[in-house]
């Protein structure tokens, strides 16, 4: 019964899926995003839910420059321990422009794990149906690309290279190149970092690059939180934003106590 519980929410997140923003009456699309914890802000890593376990994710942004709203309601279940299927749902608010932006859903396989020197790789495959506002749309495009992940030192890095292709005439292919990384600083608490390079459906070189850099909580064993800030280095407007996020994952994990006991 759980079981069925979990597909059947999933299914209902995965109606909708990713998320964009407008610049001189272009806009950027954002694609499938990592359900936490299991990627930094936009960076996924190789880590996967495991067999059964369902995330959903609620996310809200406030753009500076121009001023806008957008929310997003993401998920993630765990198809097997290295298999995962996901969507996001992107809604925007700006003065009376408001509506859903293009939806999107993807699947991710890790290949194999970290071993020695080598870093762990895995897979992201994702398409988007043309759903978002006529203003806000590719009329759809797939793409996917390689992930990898890697501990060095204290830092969990991550790296992500995509590629997405659009249907609408006229635009051009999608690359991002993604760096995140994560340092755990107590037990339920990690300070995280990314770096998002986009050469966008608009442009024929790379014309975005963003900074970001926040901290993610684990105040339950079911809830995480995230509270950030990026910042456009290149000058291309929106310059700020900040966003905060919350996941609650099903079933939660158990933790299980061992206890030592001396004989006297």
């Amino acid at each position: 019964m759980r079981f069925l519980c979990a597909i059947l929410v999933f299914l209902t997140g995965s109606l909708f899926a990713t998320a964009a923003f407008c610049f001189d009456n272009k806009f950027d699309v954002r694609g499938l995003q990592p359900v936490q914890p299991n990627g930094i802000f936009s960076t996924f890593s190789t880590s996967t839910n495991e067999t059964g376990v369902l995330s959903v994710e609620t996310e809200g942004d406030y753009f500076v420059n121009p001023s806008f709203y957008r929310f997003s309601l993401a998920s993630a279940f765990g198809l097997t321990d290295d298999l995962e299927i996901s969507s996001t749902v992107p809604f925007r608010l700006q003065n009376k422009q408001d509506g859903f932006e293009d939806g999107s859903i993807g699947i991710r396989n890790r290949l194999f794990d970290e071993d020695g020197l080598l870093p762990s790789a895995g897979l992201l495959l994702s398409v988007s149906p043309p759903s978002g506002r006529d203003d806000l749309t590719t009329e759809g495009r797939y793409g996917g690309g390689l992930i990898l992940s890697k501990k060095i030192g204290p830092f969990n890095a991550h790296t992500n290279v995509f590629f997405f292709v659009p249907f609408m005439q006229g635009l051009k292919t999608e690359i991002d190149v993604l760096l995140g990384s994560e340092l755990k600083v107590a037990n339920n608490i990690s300070i995280i970092a990314e770096l998002d390079t986009k050469k966008s459906h608009f442009s024929n070189s790379f014309d975005y690059m963003e900074g970001r850099l926040g901290y993610r909580y684990r105040p339950l064993d079911f809830l995480y939180t995230t509270l950030g800030a990026g910042y456009e280095i290149r000058r291309r407007n929106p310059d700020i934003r900040i966003f905060l996020t919350f996941t609650f994952i099903y079933p939660q994990k158990k933790v299980t106590l061992k206890h030592i006991y001396e004989e006297e």
